[in-house]
């Protein structure tokens, strides 16, 4: 269980998590989520919050290469590079974000029976989005980064009257950067737009859902000490509330799902069939009464093993344009005479690095716990040359035994044979016509060449074991999604 607390500067955010801490949760371990590059040989001595930042700058990175949250990181980036508030800023945040992001990611796969405490989150990231610059935020913006922002499991919002947060911000001896130097008038302003921010996002779903809101109006121990029993309080009953390993935590058309392992709905289908707005609206949904992690198999991230050959892909494709993806796919599609040769080398050591990444992917995610719903746009098929699924079986091969193509497809297989199976598949279709049509409203177009092709090969998926249920999409969007969220069993999925 990931828990962050939220809001302004001064409203004592971190001193709440370490009381927690060292009073403990009924029955549940709780550490800092700092615990996790601090508390190792060597290291625990580490008490400067600076030394600890780049401490977890380090430790952190392979766990962000390995993200899913590239769409986050893509958003946060653009809006640095045209909001911060200066090109030390741009770079300074972005390593924060990315610090932020690996930290998650180590706490989302460690102990999942320990609540890691985080005073310094994802969600905190807006902060250096919304509040450190003068450009103004929109609903549309705050929607926006809560739909991409990795989400923890509890958010605890701190809160406190404007003159106690400007008093403790203008007293406390380690001031932000940002308020160095500044008076009370720039010092409250600044505190003021976080206030409205952080009260903005906490009616956004799905922070809603998982929102608990303790207010620390004066410094006295009392009051402190009640926010404490409060948090803990409430932490405890969210653990009491959880099922138990046990217990399947979906329960819709007879599904089970295996003791300690998250639940796995897939959502899949052709270019322009409404996947990411359904898995939107779903996951506000969900959001509300489950622990959410999405993901998408079809743009795994790299790996700490891939992370090279991707940086060297571009200039491979700018050189061997031949031997792009989709033009070997539509090469053997078409059957033209090039079709009879053995695929070439680049393209299969292509295939063989996403079948790496979705099995280090989807692995990571069946593995977030009894309780957790992971969501995934697009999921491998187990039928050779079917989307996003193996790509070299049906493909033809040299005559000889020993063929480094051979080799890797038949390492292909293996690595798609290792990923879990979804628990449940939606199959999201329409018309081509609609699909086209969709696909030319849309700000990032995808070629059409491209709509057609992906179109004519959805007719290939196979989910063998999976439920699988078949969804038009060619209507409004809510009695899709009300036909999506019946079949997931409407209120029945965490029933202890």
């Amino acid at each position: 269980m990931i828990v962050e607390f939220i809001g302004a500067t001064g409203a004592g955010k971190t001193t709440l998590a370490r009381r927690i801490v060292q009073r403990g949760v009924p029955a549940r371990r709780v550490r800092m989520a700092t615990d996790l590059v601090t508390d190792r040989l060597g290291r625990r001595w580490i008490r400067n919050p600076h030394a600890i930042n780049l401490l977890a700058d380090v430790s952190g990175l392979p766990s962000f290469i390995g993200s899913s949250d590239r769409d986050f990181v893509r958003f946060a980036s653009e809006r640095l590079w045209h909001h911060a508030p200066s090109t030390f800023a741009k770079a300074n945040y972005l390593r924060n974000i990315v610090r932020k992001v690996g930290m998650y990611e180590m706490a989302r796969n460690a102990d999942p029976g320990t609540a890691f405490l985080v005073d310094e989150g994802t969600i905190l990231t807006a902060y250096q989005l919304f509040v450190y610059s003068d450009a103004p935020f929109t609903q549309d913006d705050l929607e926006r980064f809560v739909r991409l922002v990795p989400m923890p499991d509890v958010i605890v919002h701190v809160k406190a009257p404007t003159d106690v947060l400007l008093r403790r911000a203008m007293s406390r001896p380690d001031r932000r950067r940002e308020l160095k130097g500044s008076g009370a008038p720039e010092v409250e302003r600044l505190i003021a737009r976080a206030v409205e921010l952080f009260d903005r996002l906490e009616e956004t779903e799905p922070i809603r859902g998982r929102l608990l809101t303790v207010e620390i109006a004066d410094d006295s121990p009392e009051r402190l000490d009640a926010a404490v029993r409060e948090i803990a309080g409430s932490l405890a009953r969210a653990d009491a509330s959880s099922p138990p390993p046990s217990v399947p935590p979906i329960e819709a058309s007879g599904l089970q799902v295996g003791p300690g392992r998250a639940t796995m709905i897939a959502f899949v289908g052709s270019e322009a069939t409404g996947k990411s707005t359904i898995l939107n609206e779903v996951e506000g949904w969900l959001g509300r009464s489950h622990r959410v992690r999405r993901v998408h198999a079809g743009k795994p991230p790299s790996t700490p093993l891939t992370f090279l050959p991707h940086v060297l892909l571009p200039a491979l494709r700018a050189v061997f344009p031949e031997q792009r993806t989709l033009h070997v796919e539509e090469r053997y599609e078409d059957g033209d005479r090039a079709a009879e040769k053995p695929y070439p080398l680049l393209f299969g050591v292509r295939s063989v690095m996403l079948a790496y990444e979705r099995r280090s992917l989807l692995g990571r995610a069946a593995r977030s716990g009894s309780g957790t719903v992971v969501l995934s746009d697009r999921y491998p098929s187990q039928a050779s040359g079917a989307p996003d699924g193996p790509q070299l079986a049906h493909l033809p091969m040299p005559s000889g035994r020993l063929s480094v193509r051979r080799a890797l497809a038949r390492l292909e297989g293996r690595l798609y044979r290792d990923i879990p199976a979804p628990d449940m598949v939606f199959y999201l279709s329409a018309p081509l016509e609609v699909t086209l049509a969709r696909n030319a409203a849309r700000n990032k177009q995808e070629p059409e060449d491209y709509v057609r092709f992906r179109h004519a090969l959805t007719s290939r998926l196979r989910f063998e074991g999976a439920p699988v249920y078949g969804i038009d999409t060619d209507r409004d969007l809510e009695s899709v999604v009300q036909e999506i969220e019946e079949v997931i069993g409407d209120g029945r999925a965490t029933a202890p």
